[in-house]
C-alpha cells in the first residue's frame, strides 16, 4: 500500500511540473497566426494586454521598401485604411528583417486590441498586404482578474484584504492586507483545489523569500510573484497558511479559467532622478543625508546601502553639548518591499520601546506626541535605498526639536533591522562619537548650498555569518533559571527565530533561548531574575507564558492584541540577573555558542531575590507556547508541549506545588489586563491539581499496556 500510495505521489508531482511547464509558455491570449501571403511573413500574434501585443517566432525577410506593421478599425481585410503599428523600439520607420523574432509592440495611445479588426504586414508604397491576422469580433484581452475579498470572519489572526487580484500569470496583490504577523511560521500558500492544506507550498513574499516567516501588515497593498515556472493556472487557491499550526489564516479560490497578463514581460524602466536637494553630508561610506529647507519645513532625503528590511534614522541629538542617543529626535526611514516608509521616533532611553518608554514612534511615546513626518517617498535601485521626507522645523510638538537653521547642531543616526512588526530595534551602525571635538558629528542646516557627497556605490555585501547551533534543554530538566543575556546577533537570536531583536534575549540555565520540551501534568518551576524596577525598562523584563511567538504584550496598544492571545502563567519578575560582554561583544568572533558564553560575566543584583513560580502544562495548553518577556517583543523562545516527552516519570513529582502569588510577583505598572491575569491564575489553579496530574499519567500507562497486549495477540495469531 505504502508503495502505491509513493506511485501516486509521484505521478501527481510529474502532472504537476509538466502542466506547470506548459503554461510557463504562456505569451497572453493568441490571437492568431499571420497568413503568409509574401517576403516570407510568419508567426504568432498574442495580446498581453489591451495596449500590448507579443508577437513570437516572427520572420520576414526585409526587402519591401516600405513595410510596416499596420492594423485596421474598419474593413474585413487588410486595406491602404490603416495605421501604423510602431515596431518593438517604438518607431514609425519601415520594418527591417526578422528571423525567428520574438517582440513586443505597443498600440499607439488610445488604441485598445478591440478598436481593430484585423492587423497585417502591409506596404504602404505598394498598397501590398504580405501577411494578416484576422481579430475575432468577440476577442476579449487579458487583464487582471479580481478574486474577491480575502479573510474570514471573524478573523484569524486579523487576515484580511479588501481584494485580492491577479495581476498576470505569476503576479499577485493583495489590497489593503491586514495581518498581525504572530503565526510561528505563516506563509503564502498555494496549492491545488480550493482546500487549503498540507499538501500546498509556500510561495514567495514581497522580497522574493520563501523562508522568512510573513511579517505584520497593516492596511498594505502587498504584491507577490511566484518563482520558477509556477503559474495561476497551476493551482486552485491561495492564501495564508502556518505550517506549525496547520492553520488556514484567509484563503481565495483561483477559478481554473483564467485571461490575465503572462509574467516576464519586459518593462520600460523610467530612470530614477538624481536627488534634487542642495546640500548633502557623508555619515559614513555607505550612508548620506540630502536637505533643503525651504520657508518653514525641511526636506531631507536619506540615502543608503542597506536591505529592504534595515532602517536608516536621521535627526538632532539629544544633547546641545555632544551626539547622544537619549534625548534624540530622530525618523526612521525604510523600504518595506513596496514602498518607501518614515516614522518620527523619541528616544527617551537606551531600550526598546515598552510602555512609551525607550526607542519609541512619536504616537507611541510616554511624552504622547504625533508623528510630524510627511510627503514620504521611497525607492530602491542599484542596491542603494532611497527615502524622503518633509517635516517642519518647528513641529510645535513636545517630542520634537526644533531644527535650527542659524547655527550647527549636533545630528544622531543609526543603522539597524525593522521587526515584521515595523518597530526598530538595536542599531547595527551608529554615530560616531569621534571628530574634531570628540563629541560626535555637527551640521548647519542653514548653510549654503554644499553638496560634496560621492555617489554611492553597492559594492559586495559580507558573506552571511555561520549560524550557531539551535540549543535544546534535556526534557528531565524542570527547573528554569530565566536570566538576560546579549541576544548573540545575527549568529544567535536571529539566527534561530528569524527576527530582530533589541540586542538583548532571555537566557535559561546559562543557554541562548533554548526550545524547552514539556509534559503535561508535570510541574516545572520557573525563576526569574528579569529585573524588579518599572522605572529602568533596559533592565525591566518580566516574564510570562503565552502563544504569542512576539510577546511584549505590555508595549502594545489596546488595538495590536490579538484577539485570540493567551495567559498561560506570568507575568512576575524578580532581582535582576544578567549575563554581559566583557568589553566589545564578540558574538560575530565566536564560531560556537559555547565559545561566546565564555566572554560574557554573570552581573546579579543583590541581594538576589528571584520570583518563582511552577507551571503546569494540562490538556488544555496548546502544543506550542512561548516564553516571553511582558515588557519587551522578540527576547524568548519556543516551549514544545507534549503528553509524553519521558519514558517513565523519572522522579518528577506532580504532586501539589507551592507557587508564587500573582498579587505580589506582579510589578505596580502591570495591572491593566486583569482578566488575562485572572484567567491565567484560574488555569493555574486547574493545573496544580496533583490527583489530576496523577491520573493523566496512570490513563496514559494503562493505553501503553492495552496497546502491547493488542500487539502479543497479533502476533500470536500471525
Amino acid at each position: 500500500m505504502e508503495k502505491f500510495n509513493l506511485v501516486i505521489v509521484i505521478v501527481s508531482s510529474l502532472f504537476t511540473v509538466i502542466h506547470a511547464q506548459e503554461f510557463a509558455n504562456y505569451f497572453g491570449k493568441k490571437i492568431g497566426d499571420f497568413t503568409t501571403l509574401a517576403h516570407r511573413v510568419s508567426g504568432s500574434v498574442h495580446a498581453i494586454d489591451s495596449t500590448t501585443l507579443w508577437v513570437r517566432g516572427f520572420n520576414y525577410d526585409g526587402t519591401a521598401p516600405d513595410a510596416f506593421f499596420w492594423a485596421g478599425v474598419s474593413g474585413s481585410n487588410p486595406s491602404s485604411g490603416g495605421e501604423i503599428i510602431p515596431d518593438e523600439n517604438g518607431s514609425d520607420n519601415p520594418l527591417g528583417a526578422y528571423t525567428n523574432a520574438n517582440i513586443i509592440l505597443r498600440l499607439p495611445a488610445g488604441r485598445v486590441i478591440t478598436d481593430y479588426n484585423w492587423i497585417s504586414i502591409w506596404c504602404r508604397l505598394f498598397a501590398a498586404n504580405f501577411g494578416q491576422i484576422i481579430i475575432s469580433s468577440n476577442f476579449q484581452p487579458p487583464a487582471p482578474f479580481s478574486l474577491g475579498v480575502l479573510g474570514f470572519n471573524p478573523r484569524v489572526h486579523d487576515v484580511h484584504a479588501d481584494d485580492v487580484i491577479i495581476m498576470d500569470s505569476q503576479t499577485v496583490k493583495f489590497v489593503n492586507l491586514d495581518y498581525d504577523g504572530r503565526g510561528p511560521a505563516a506563509y503564502f500558500w498555494v496549492g491545488e483545489g480550493t482546500r487549503p492544506g498540507t499538501s500546498g507550498y509556500r510561495v514567495p513574499d514581497e522580497n522574493g523569500s520563501k523562508t522568512t516567516v510573513l511579517r505584520r501588515y497593516n492596511g498594505e497593498d502587498i504584491t507577490i510573484k511566484f518563482d520558477g515556472v509556477l503559474t495561476v493556472f497551476d493551482i486552485g487557491h491561495i492564501g495564508l497558511w502556518c505550517e506549525i499550526a496547520r492553520q488556514n489564516f484567509g484563503d481565495v479560490d483561483v477559478p481554473g479559467s483564467l485571461s490575465v497578463p503572462p509574467s516576464g514581460i519586459p518593462q520600460v524602466q523610467q530612470p530614477t532622478p538624481e536627488p534634487s536637494l542642495e546640500n548633502c553630508e557623508e555619515l559614513s561610506d555607505t550612508f548620506q543625508v540630502f536637505w533643503q529647507v525651504t520657508g518653514q519645513s525641511i526636506d531631507i532625503e536619506l540615502k543608503g546601502v542597506v536591505d529592504t528590511d534595515t532602517y536608516m534614522a536621521f535627526g538632532l541629538s539629544g544633547s546641545d553639548s555632544m551626539t547622544s542617543m537619549v534625548g534624540s529626535d530622530v525618523t526612521v526611514a525604510w523600504f518595506d518591499g513596496t514602498q518607501g516608509r518614515a516614522v518620527d521616533y523619541n528616544l527617551n532611553a537606551y531600550a526598546q520601546c515598552s510602555g512609551g518608554n525607550g526607542a519609541c514612534a512619536d504616537t507611541e511615546s510616554s511624552n504622547l506626541g504625533s508623528d510630524s513626518v510627511t510627503n514620504v517617498e521611497g525607492s530602491v535601485k542599484d542596491g542603494i535605498t532611497s527615502i524622503k521626507y518633509t517635516r517642519q522645523l518647528n513641529t510645535g510638538d513636545a517630542t520634537d526639536i526644533v531644527i535650527p537653521v542659524d547655527s550647527s547642531v549636533y545630528i544622531s543616526w543609526a543603522i539597524g533591522p525593522i521587526n515584521p512588526d515595523g518597530r526598530a530595534v538595536k542599531h547595527a551602525t551608529r554615530t560616531p562619537t569621534g571628530g574634531s571635538n570628540g563629541n560626535g558629528k555637527q551640521i548647519n542646516f542653514g548653510r549654503g548650498a554644499s553638496n560634496t557627497c560621492q555617489p554611492l556605490a553597492p559594492g559586495d555585501k559580507p558573506p552571511a555569518l555561520e549560524p550557531w547551533a539551535a540549543n535544546t534543554l534535556p526534557p528531565t530538566i524542570t527547573t528554569f533559571d530565566v536570566k538576560i543575556g546579549p541576544s548573540g546577533g545575527e549568529r544567535g537570536y536571529t539566527a534561530v527565530t528569524g527576527n530582530a531583536g533589541w540586542g538583548i534575549a532571555l537566557y535559561i540555565n546559562g543557554v541562548l533561548i533554548p526550545e524547552l520540551k514539556v509534559q503535561r501534568g508535570l510541574n516545572y518551576t520557573f525563576r526569574i531574575f528579569g529585573g524588579s524596577n518599572p522605572a529602568r525598562p533596559a533592565d525591566y523584563h518580566p516574564v510570562y507564558i503565552t502563544n504569542d511567538a512576539a510577546g511584549g504584550l505590555a508595549s502594545l496598544s489596546s488595538n495590536e492584541i490579538p484577539g485570540d492571545l493567551e495567559i498561560y502563567a506570568g507575568p512576575f519578575n524578580g532581582s535582576l540577573c544578567a549575563y554581559v560582554s566583557n568589553g566589545e561583544d564578540q558574538a560575530d568572533n565566536s564560531d560556537t555558542f559555547a565559545e561566546y558564553f565564555e566572554t560574557l560575566t554573570e552581573e546579579c543584583v543583590t541581594p538576589s531575590e528571584p520570583v518563582e513560580f511552577v507551571w503546569t502544562p494540562d490538556e488544555n495548553t496548546p502544543d506550542l507556547v512561548y516564553y516571553q518577556c511582558y515588557t519587551h517583543r522578540y527576547l524568548g523562545w519556543k516551549i514544545e508541549v507534549q503528553d509524553q516527552v519521558l519514558p517513565t516519570n523519572n522522579g518528577i513529582t506532580t504532586d501539589n506545588p507551592t507557587t508564587a502569588s500573582p498579587t505580589t510577583a506582579r510589578s505596580p505598572e502591570i495591572t491593566d489586563l486583569k482578566r488575562m491575569e485572572k484567567t491565567t491564575t484560574d488555569k493555574m489553579d486547574e493545573t496544580n491539581d496533583g490527583s489530576n496530574s496523577s491520573s493523566r499519567i496512570g490513563l496514559h500507562n494503562l493505553q501503553l499496556y492495552l496497546l502491547l497486549f493488542v500487539s502479543l495477540v497479533c502476533l500470536l495469531v500471525a
